[in-house]
């Protein structure tokens, strides 16, 4: 009698504890849905589910990300991370609109500064070009041949002249370049500090 109680208890706890047991739900390689008290490794990476004895869901395991949604991940996380980066630096140089807009304008005075000097020195050589072609004039008018140094001297001023031209034509776009990158950089700012 002792036997069989002790073979009906050993029963009733064993059938409790399949009937406590959890079950796990995945699709295998055809596509058809598999219920199985354990998930092979094979299937873990497509995701599964686990139920409660009753065969509710009590958690969802999702699929793992394929590469694309890795990289895509990995690239949202650093451009997160640059923008933090840009946020704390645009704090820590600005206090204020007004801060960042006496920055802009220092840039732009250096900027317009580098002009004003490169036309001078552009003016400068247009003086020396007359005088250099004055000297050849009066070469040819007296009946000589034109000193190659005199040649030389006039084809060096020019290519100076021009370089420096198209050192303002670079300048002048570094100008708009530095307005927009200041724009973006205040309203980036505004939003950082009225939140």
């Amino acid at each position: 009698m002792l036997r069989s109680f002790c073979l009906i208890v050993v029963g009733f706890a064993g059938f409790s504890l399949v009937a406590q047991a959890q079950l796990y739900r995945y699709l295998d390689e055809n596509g058809v849905t598999v219920l199985d008290s354990r998930v092979p490794a094979e299937y873990v990476k497509h995701g599964y589910e686990v139920l409660d004895p009753q065969g509710r869901v009590t958690q969802t395991v999702p699929a793992a990300p394929s590469p694309d949604e890795l990289e895509e991940a990995r690239a949202a996380r650093a451009e997160q991370e640059r923008r933090l980066q840009e946020d704390t630096t645009l704090l820590r140089l600005y206090s204020s609109v007004p801060d960042l807009e006496r920055a802009k304008q220092r840039q732009l005075d250096q900027i317009e500064n580098l002009i004003a000097a490169t036309r001078t020195n552009i003016s400068v050589l247009r003086v020396q070009r007359e005088e250099l072609q004055g000297r050849a004039a009066a070469q040819q008018r007296a009946g000589r041949e034109v000193d190659d140094v005199i040649i030389r001297e006039i084809a060096e001023i020019d290519a100076e002249t021009e370089r420096l031209e198209r050192l303002i034509a670079v300048k002048q776009k570094e100008i708009k370049e530095v307005e927009a990158s200041f724009e973006i950089s205040r309203a980036r700012l505004e939003e950082l500090l009225d939140s």
